[in-house]
């Protein structure tokens, strides 16, 4: 089919590839087995701490002339559970090849991020901030599943639960199941490779973090489901570690700067947050999530690397090693080689109302990077996208695949604000390894988007992938192989309901789907972030299909915090 034509027939192609989705029976808005329990982050929301254990001022370390590390560290470190170590107004120097551990129930808090500075000063591999363990912990014991474990679960049988026990924080995995786990091309992801133990334990890339609340003979009772069904037949585990996750530690108002290896490090951590930083300037990832489990990080403005390349060095958010049911929420994720990714993470994460935007290379401006995604090493699962603006939603197939994952309500430009997009520009895309996706209620363009340079749109691009028409779908390509025609299981197994786009300027439809969307997927009633504004945000059905996100307000504003803050990084330094 010639492509410009395509932009003639979106309706055909969607009623098509929904044929095997329609149900009979009461109508949802996703095919049967999608969902999961979205009810990430804290329960309760972030605790209000208001007794200080210790107030530092950054006067007594020169104003960011003397190495404040030990200082502050020692106040954490003598805190009492459930207090506030307080860092004053000014500049605070951390150096050296130690992180500050937050390790406890305590709160490290500025005076806003605008106010307090932590800026490393030494070119050290280490983050700035470490929230739990500084590397994962060893493993303790494992004890084998003696029956299979399905989706929704909250207990399992096993082997024997000698030393597990309540309040622990233990992994259930499984072996590579070929059904649906992809791996890369890349020789460190094949059969005996490496990268098959990279934020993974070795080749068990399907795994959920999980507390254990009881346990009665050899039956280990959980405080959430299971995200994913984990059989016998690929040896399903669970994993206890030599260590005590850290519970309730937090990270508050002030700006950290230069970290070598992440500037804020979440490692086997629960209900643990970051909130209200400013995160700038970091190779590695700005913030990152390992084995974490219902950990937030919300209302913060994270932003710019020095390495904008592909590597590693230069992504702003990720969520790796089985993370589950944490929340990342009205933040600006903005200027990095990836503006986010996911690796092995594990169910159940929400993704929601953030700001996404320059995604880009440094040798190659005009190749559009991957935006919002669960992607970057696989396998991660059901895992929620809800209420973002960003320049696209893909998933890379660079270290393998995903399944599961759904987008709701999502605005997705297909344009970057700061670069041209000269190639690979979409508003959504899938590469090879991606199945059973959900795109339900999003907005795809712009009511005034330019193609230039290329000559227009179209609504779906095909094989032979060509950059003019600037497509709004592209499914099953391969920017490895660019001869390879579209995988087949990405086209057939996409969900495409009650989406519309700025091309055919109309609202795509799936048979037998309920035409009625509902406000969210994981909120039970309007964010209190949302002020007076309207809520949802995105609405593809509605007269006007997109008021005002927060986040990209503030941003556009210059004032990305949302206390109020003005922006104090430098951008593209």
């Amino acid at each position: 089919m010639s492509k410009h034509l395509s932009a003639l027939l979106p309706g055909l192609l969607v009623a098509l590839c929904s044929l095997a989705h329609t149900r009979p029976g009461a109508a949802d808005i996703m095919p049967p087995g999608r969902r999961t329990a979205w009810n990430p982050g804290i329960p309760g929301g972030i605790p209000a701490r208001t007794t200080l254990c210790a107030n530092l001022s950054a006067s007594s370390y020169g104003n960011g002339t003397l190495d404040a590390t030990a200082g502050i560290q020692a106040a954490i470190d003598a805190c009492p559970a459930g207090q506030v170590v307080q860092l004053s107004a000014g500049d605070f120097k951390v150096g050296g090849s130690t992180e500050i551990v937050i390790d406890k129930s305590v709160t490290l808090r500025g005076a806003g991020p605008t106010r307090t500075f932590l800026r490393k000063s030494t070119n050290s591999t280490n983050a700035i901030i470490q929230i739990g363990e500084p590397w994962m912990p060893s493993e303790a014991a494992s004890t084998n599943l003696t029956a299979n474990a399905a989706k929704g679960a909250t207990s399992v049988q096993v082997a024997s639960a000698s030393g597990f026990g309540a309040g622990q924080l233990a992994v259930l995995t499984i072996l590579t199941d070929t059904s649906y786990v992809t791996w890369g091309s890349n020789v460190e992801v094949q059969p005996g490779g490496v990268g098959r133990g990279w934020f993974t334990r070795y080749d068990r890339p399907v795994g959920q973090m999980l507390e254990i609340a009881s346990v009665n003979g050899n039956t280990i009772s959980f405080t959430t489901p299971l995200h994913i069904a984990l059989d016998t037949a690929h040896t399903a585990q669970l994993t206890r570690y030599g260590v005590q996750a850290t519970k309730y530690a937090g990270l508050e108002d002030l700006y950290v700067r230069g970290g070598q290896n992440n500037n804020i490090t979440m490692r086997y951590a629960m209900y643990s947050w970051a909130k209200n930083i400013e995160s700038d300037w970091s190779l590695g990832e700005s913030i990152g999530m390992n084995a974490c489990f219902r950990c937030v990080v919300r209302d913060s403005y994270v932003h710019d690397t020095p390495d904008p390349s592909p590597g590693g060095r230069g992504y702003m958010m990720s969520f790796a090693w089985y993370t589950a049911d944490s929340l990342v929420e009205n933040n600006i994720f903005m200027n990095a080689n990836k503006v986010m990714v996911m690796r092995a993470s594990g169910g159940g994460n929400v993704i929601g109302y953030n700001y996404f935007d320059n995604g880009y290379i440094d040798y190659d401006l005009g190749w559009m990077e991957t935006g919002i995604n669960a992607s970057h090493m696989t396998c991660p699962h059901f895992e929620l996208f809800e209420g973002n603006q960003a320049f696209n939603a893909d998933g890379d197939n660079t270290w393998g695949g995903a399944v599961d994952i759904t987008f709701f309500r999502n605005h997705l430009i297909g344009k970057r604000r700061a670069f041209s997009d000269l190639s690979n520009r979409r508003a959504i895309g899938l590469m090879p390894g991606h199945y059973d996706y959900s795109f339900v209620g999003n907005v795809l363009g712009t009511a005034d988007q330019d193609p230039a340079p290329s000559g227009g749109f179209a609504y779906e691009d095909f094989h032979p992938w060509s950059d003019d028409p600037v497509a709004m779908w592209r499914l099953g390509y391969n920017p490895e192989d660019w001869d390879a025609p579209a995988e087949a299981r990405v086209v057939s197994s996409i969900h495409r309901h009650a989406n519309f786009d700025y091309v055919t300027n109309s609202v795509q439809w799936a048979t037998g789907f309920d035409q009625a969307l509902p406000s969210s997927l994981y909120l039970t009633s309007k964010p209190a972030f949302f002020g007076s504004r309207t809520w949802p945000w995105v609405n593809p059905t509605g007269t006007s299909k997109l008021y005002t996100l927060p986040a990209r307000a503030r941003f556009d504003a210059g004032t990305p915090s949302p206390g109020g803050d003005t922006i104090f990084g430098d951008g593209f330094q």
